[in-house]
């Protein structure tokens, strides 16, 4: 049975991130820099073409867009001008918005975390970060022990918080909601209007 190619995906994406997929000629460059694609299922480039296709399973359930960085080595190398990064970023956000994060995604909740205690310090908190972290992954609770002694007698960790610009964090988060929001809102206005209808291509 020949599979379907969907430009929704690539429509969905570049509604949230600005970034245009189909851009992509598969060079795979940004695979090539990527530190992380090693240690996962699929690579930038193949992402990348999952995105173009509207292959959205095999983007979401892959581990790679839970294991990047976010380093921009993929943007820095693209030679369309793609922000790769930002196409991750907004899968990401696509993957929490549809509910279909991955259960062994770790670092998915580290994301939700850094969030949280963004807005309630107004900077991060590394230590109830990894407290928190480790509540919900109980068998990991040693493994950053010997690491975590070594940081804390070179004073690279700070047992209390350091209190940030907690309003203005407030502010920024509203902000970048509300941007979200709109763009979401223009995204499904766009996907609703039928071609050559009004919003349309005239």
């Amino acid at each position: 049975m020949a599979a379907t190619v969907s430009s929704a995906l690539a429509a969905r994406v570049r509604a949230g991130s600005g970034e245009n997929a189909c851009k992509c000629y598969q060079c795979k460059k940004c695979s090539v820099g990527c530190p992380v694609a090693g240690f996962a299922d699929l690579h930038p480039a193949q992402i990348m073409r999952c995105v173009q296709i509207g292959d959205l399973d095999a983007a979401l359930q892959s581990k790679f867009i839970w294991l990047c960085t976010g380093c921009e080595t993929c943007t820095t190398r693209c030679p369309q001008g793609i922000d790769i990064a930002a196409v991750m970023d907004e899968l990401r956000m696509i993957a929490r918005e549809d509910g279909r994060v991955r259960a062994e995604a770790p670092f998915a909740a580290i994301l939700e975390l850094n969030y949280r205690s963004f807005r309630r310090w107004g900077r991060l908190y590394e230590v109830e970060l990894l407290a928190l972290d480790k509540l919900k992954r109980p068998k990991t609770f040693m493994d950053d022990v010997p690491m975590g002694l070594k940081m804390f007698m070179k004073g690279k960790i700070n047992p209390l918080p350091t209190i940030g610009d907690r309003g203005q964090m407030k502010r920024m988060a509203a902000a970048a909601d509300r941007i979200v929001a709109e763009k979401r809102a223009q995204a499904k206005a766009d996907a609703a209007t039928p071609a050559g209808g009004a919003g349309g291509a005239p």
